[in-house]
């Protein structure tokens, strides 16, 4: 089945010649198992033409014939490799079931969209009549004639209603798109500037994945038509050898410490620590391999056998009692399967890498499928290397070998050197980091790793080091000591690398289209984090203001913000100048290590600490993985690995020097200032990412490029003009000819992006935000929300959906429609799945929803408000922190986060030179405001919003400040000002801010968000709901009836909706959910079975109780305080069951059964103590197993 692959391709006509024998040549080489043609333009297909056209192996064929010249379709397949017993013809598709190996039938639409608006929408319709046809696993693709992202044109003239409606159709059918590898867009109009669009594209449903989860869907050459042919293989042949990786479960089972510990302490052959290190582990591999074998197996296979035991006994028990060995046995298989498909799930949720989804929140499907996009994202099929296309593994790997070998594993040769005495910053003392390791601070440093990060070539995670800290310290101290002591002779063995290859385009077609990053040895990546945790605190004074990746307390906002406002500031002054953004090549691989050793010395840097750092470059190795085969190892010679903790640190000191160069050049005249009185920062550095302004001067132009070319000498890391580009500010169009002349790289406008975010001289238009808008509706295609429950919804609106916008809220004023076209999105997958929802499926109001868990809403952050409460950052920083390098900018501000900042910010006055003699709050908790208004009105804006204390203070100069004449209240505010003003003495200390609305008196996002919500009414049972130990799904299920709104027999009733008069569970009393869970005579008599088991059945409701919230309210305060929770839970439990056996009984047409009730009340709490609830059990004494 290896070599099964459809060709799927519009070739603009068959009725030419030439076009005939073009589709035969493709045929030929690409050897496809089944054929897709569009557009043939032929009114009648025979055999005799198949066979002219595709070749004898292909006899079997359905078509659609043309209209005239217009149109038509081909399917046609190999025989005896596909069978097909059925097919259907529509009027823009054709569909045949078909019949591959021992895989299942499925169904396979080849389709051609009409070009005209018109009639798309009844293409769409049509299409979902095939569907309702075309039961089962559906593959379906071809030229749509339309797009769903606005990422699918390379212009802004889209017709975005017809996109929404193509997106709700794929959405509502719940299909995947199967990415296409080598290409962006499928089609060309052929211009000399092109429209380029993706018309053609192949979807397919989740269950066909399922049977072909390792397709790949690759571009082929265009020939004669515009649009590029698709080739589907069904299965990709090339695997590759299985690494290790150790499995976070493994902890969690009996019996594996004991394996760690017996394998690990057997005596070794060797005397150097770290080869003692290397061969433990690899035995230790072994090890746990054989155990897990013996102790797990394969887990689908013992899932799929306890599913099935179980099955069986349940169908035996609807027809008779089971045996007391059978209903034991029926218990253990529930048992097996919990932990079996939670431990499925774990490993599904790792390889997908969504971690933010607890095992609860979505099924297993989900995990699998999201690890499936991601590695057929990241399959390379093919290299172009020298104008040739590369297809073999072998041939692909030595392709990037060859690259790789080039870059990081040959020496750069150095002609000079730069004076860091003459411009650099001085040296600071840094003896500190070369004590010696402890092995508390190793053990900090493990408690921080990440868990369960992809792995280096051992395969071992932070997991296992947290797990077996205690069993391995004494060799990891040893060689770890050993290391920092000079001795690195087998260090190589602990020092390699896997290096992963993320492609950086759609279109990564060779190796410079691809991002490389480091897997890195376990043991190598725990000594560099030990490094990293030491030097990190200096950073600090190790690198200018204007460089905040990589830096505690710095932020990638505080670049953009640096950048964005300056542009403004040029523009609105009328200063010509030049903004360029700078593409570093090849950034990491790139370092000079000479120069990197020149550097740390220069900055105080022991010769302990340099040759550590030296040892650990020089004796680094690293593999290329290639489609998951590692290549031929490289030994380093130079550059930094990108996936090492250490390795951003000390590229952030190398590109220190180039900020240093550009400021010391300003600092001589040679760069003019970019405007009269302008005090800011002219460059911006985030990591590699290069900001600069100059003026449009030859001189300046000449120099930058004389600094740019020196400084990739020395430092290995050149200027790639080529991708870098220059933007005029306020410039002539002769200065702008001569900048293009000048440098030699392109010339843009605004608006851009930098650092992923919009910039622009002018006000942002809708367009330039709407894209954002479609970044967040293509993070919910419908496949994912068929496989998530509404809990599982509602994190995936918090931690995807909201966490895009915010990045976007914290730098920029948006409009309302912004955020309401967001709130849209959300809205709907939270409620629907979809991307769209009509309000009747909405059961709370959004604002309620949006609000904090203990307000009574979800926790679904509010964007409008979330964004004023991030951008509070900006003044407070303004206030605390002198380094930022936009100090001197102005920055918008909405005025609702002025006057939450106003509220919030108190101050102890000190020297008085951070604090607005006029505006803040430092006369014992109030501002001048707050005591004279009316001396504040009659000081002028400009003087209310720049005069200082420090200032004001001397001589009494607040008083000059007052301009105009005041009433008599106003000179009585006068006096009495001037008296309190007497009694405040200036000191030398600092001023002291404090944020009012959290404990340690800092500034968080939280607390401000918090802040916003003050005087807000709790939500009174959210404690009880929110802090059980209850299911997510059953927690949102009693936030839904306490508010009373489940779709029960009186709401539906409200709504003219079809619904049953009585409650099925008692057939004595209309149904709403306070009946269902309290007051029904089978609710009440199920409460009082279940509480007495816990001798609880005080707490038993009545039949006049108000509301099932009241009766839990009550309840829970006859229960002792320590056992609360576990009441709480009880009731959420019960609860949801009640809920379960009521749909049940509406649903399924089930009958009330108080016997099953209670003997599924059994099972699932027995379930939720072995999922984590385990205080449960403790509440009975184990009473609750006798139930029933």
């Amino acid at each position: 089945m290896d070599s099964i692959s459809f060709l799927i391709w519009n070739a603009r006509g068959l009725n030419d010649r030439g076009r005939r024998d073009s589709l035969r040549k493709i045929v030929d080489a690409c050897k496809p198992s089944l054929v897709c043609i569009q557009e043939t333009k032929l009114a009648v297909i025979s055999t005799r033409d198949i066979i002219s056209l595709l070749g004898r192996e292909f006899q079997e064929f359905v078509y659609l014939a043309a209209q005239g010249t217009r149109g038509g379709i081909l399917v046609a397949w190999r025989q005896g490799i596909i069978t097909s017993d059925q097919h259907r013809v529509h009027r823009h598709s054709v569909s045949i079931r078909l019949k591959i190996e021992a895989e299942p039938d499925w169904w396979f639409t080849g389709v051609y969209g009409p070009h005209q608006d018109a009639d798309k929408a009844d293409f769409l319709t049509e299409l979902s009549e095939v569907r309702s046809l075309c039961i089962g696993p559906w593959l379906i693709g071809g030229d749509f004639n339309m797009i769903y992202s606005a990422e699918d044109k390379n212009n802004e003239n889209l017709n975005r209603a017809m996109m929404g409606r193509f997106r709700r159709w794929v959405n509502d059918f719940e299909l995947k798109e199967i990415p296409l590898i080598g290409r962006r867009y499928t089609w060309s109009n052929e211009r000399e500037a092109p429209t380029l669009v993706k018309l053609d594209r192949v979807l397919c449903t989740s269950d066909w994945e399922d049977t072909f989860p390792d397709c790949i869907l690759q571009s082929q050459a265009s020939q004669i038509s515009d649009h590029c042919p698709l080739l589907l293989s069904l299965r990709e042949g090339n695997r590759g050898k299985r690494r290790f990786h150790f499995e976070s479960f493994w902890t969690k089972l009996p019996g594996f410490h004991e394996v760690v510990a017996q394998s690990w302490d057997q005596p070794v052959s060797a005397s150097c620590p770290m080869e003692q290190i290397d061969k433990k582990l690899k035995r230790l591999t072994k090890a746990l391999q054989s155990w897990s074998h013996k102790q797990v197996g394969h887990i689908k296979t013992q899932l799929g056998l306890s599913r099935e035991i179980l099955h069986r006994l349940e169908i035996a028990q609807d027809s008779r009692v089971l045996t007391p060995e059978e209903d034991w046995l029926r218990g253990e298989a529930k048992r097996y399967c919990l932990i079996l498909s939670s431990l499925e799930r774990t490993v599904a949720r790792l390889r997908s890498r969504i971690g933010f989804l607890k095992d609860g929140d979505a099924n297993t499907a989900l995990f699998h499928s999201q690890a499936r996009f991601r590695k057929r994202k990241n399959f390379i099929p093919k290299l172009v290397q020298n104008g040739e296309v590369v297809t073999n593994q072998e041939d692909k790997q030595a392709v990037f070998f060859e690259h790789f070998e080039g870059l990081i594993g040959t020496p750069l040769q150095r002609a000079s050197t730069l004076d860091l005495n003459f411009f650099h910053r001085a040296g600071i003392d840094l003896s500190v980091l070369d004590e010696p390791i402890t092995e508390d601070e190793v053990w900090e440093t493990i408690k921080d790793l990440p868990a369960d990060r992809a792995p280096g070539p051992d395969g071992y995670t932070g997991r296992f080091y947290k797990a077996c800290w205690q069993l391995i310290k004494s060799d990891m101290m040893a060689a770890i000591l050993t290391l920092q002591q000079g001795d690195s002779r087998k260090l190589w063995l602990l020092n390699s690398a896997y290096l992963t290859l993320i492609p950086k385009k759609e279109e990564a077609l060779t190796p410079s289209d691809f991002r490389p990053i480091s897997l890195v040895h376990s043991f190598a990546k725990l000594v560099t984090k030990v490094l990293a945790n030491r030097l990190a605190p200096m950073l600090k004074e190790l690198v200018a203001t204007n460089q905040s990746a990589f830096v505690k307390g710095r932020c990638i906002h505080d670049n953009y913000m640096l950048v964005q406002q300056t542009i403004k500031m040029l523009h609105r002054k009328k200063v010509p100048s030049i903004f360029l953004k700078l593409d570093i090549s090849k950034a990491f691989d790139s370092v000079s290590w000479s120069f990197l050793m020149e550097v740390l010395q220069h900055l105080g840097f022991g010769n302990p600490w340099c040759n550590l750092i030296s040892r650990l470059l020089t004796t680094a190795s690293t593999r290329i993985l290639v489609n998951g085969e590692p290549g031929e190892q490289i030994r380093h010679q130079r550059g930094l690995r990108q996936g090492d903790p250490l390795s951003p640190m000390l590229f952030i000191l190398v590109m220190d020097v180039l900020n240093r160069l550009f400021t010391k050049a300003g600092e001589l005249g040679m760069l003019q200032p970019l405007s009269r009185g302008f005090t800011g920062q002219r460059i911006s550095l985030y990591a590699d990412d290069v900001a600069l302004f100059i003026r449009p001067l030859e001189d300046e132009m000449n120099l930058t490029a004389q600094i740019l070319e020196v400084f990739g000498e020395v430092s290995g890391l050149r200027t790639n003009f080529q991708k870098s580009c220059v933007i005029p500010i306020r410039c002539e169009e002769t200065e702008t000819m001569a900048i293009a002349s000048s440098l030699t790289c392109s010339v843009s406008k605004f608006p851009c992006t930098y650092l992923g975010l919009p910039i622009s001289d002018k006000k942002l238009r809708k367009a330039d935000l709407l894209s954002w808008v479609e970044r967040i509706g293509d993070k919910l295609p419908g496949w994912k929300a068929n496989m998530m429950n509404m809990s599982g919804r509602a994190t995936w609106v918090r931690f995807v959906l909201s966490a895009l916008p915010i990045h976007v809220l914290i730098a920029l004023n948006v409009p309302k429609w912004f955020i309401k076209a967001i709130n849209k999105i959300r809205r709907a997958f939270l409620w629907k799945g979809r991307k769209e929802a009509q309000g009747g499926c909405c059961l709370v109001a959004w604002e309620k929803v949006q609000r904090p868990l203990e307000l009574g809403g979800l926790g679904i952050p509010n964007l409008e408000i979330m964004g004023w409460a991030l951008q509070v950052r900006w003044l407070w920083l303004r206030k605390t922190d002198s380094s930022k390098p936009w100090l001197s900018l102005d920055i918008p501000i909405h005025a609702n986060v002025l006057a939450l900042f106003q509220v919030g910010m108190q101050t102890s006055i000190g020297n008085g030179t951070s604090t607005k003699f006029w505006k803040d709050k430092w006369i014992n908790g109030s501002s001048v405001r707050d005591i004279a208004p009316l001396v504040v009105a009659a000081v002028p804006t400009r003087i209310r919003n720049m005069s200082l204390v420090a200032e004001a203070m001397v001589d009494n100069r607040w008083a000059q400040d007052i301009q105009g004449g005041l009433s008599m209240i106003g000179i009585y505010e006068l006096f009495q000002l001037s008296n309190i003003l007497s009694e405040f003495v200036l000191t030398q200390e600092e001023d002291v801010h404090t944020w009012r609305f959290e404990a340690s008196g800092q500034y968080t996002a939280k607390s401000a968000y918090l802040a916003f919500f003050n005087g807000a009414i709790n939500f009174e049972p959210w404690r009880r709901i929110w802090k059980s130990w209850a299911p997510a799904k059953c927690k949102i299920f009693l936030w839904l009836a306490v508010r009373n709104r489940c779709w029960t027999a009186d709401r539906l009733e409200r709504r003219n909706l079809p619904h049953t008069d009585r409650c099925l569970l008692c057939d004595q009393e209309p149904e709403n959910i306070q009946h269902i869970l309290t007051t029904c005579v089978f609710a009440r008599e199920f409460w009082f079975r279940i509480l007495a088991k816990f001798d609880w059945q005080v707490c038993t409701p009545l039949r006049d109780e108000l509301s099932f919230s009241e009766w839990w309210r009550t309840s829970v305060k006859k229960i002792q305080k320590d056992k609360r929770k576990g009441f709480n839970t009880l009731v959420i439990l019960g609860a949801w069951l009640l809920w379960k056996h009521r749909n049940a009984c509406v649903f399924e047409g089930d009958r009330p059964n108080l016997d099953r009730l209670l003997q599924a009340f059994k099972d699932e709490h027995h379930l939720w103590c072995l999922a984590g609830a385990r205080s449960l059990s403790s509440l009975s004494a184990g009473q609750v197993f006798g139930l029933g």
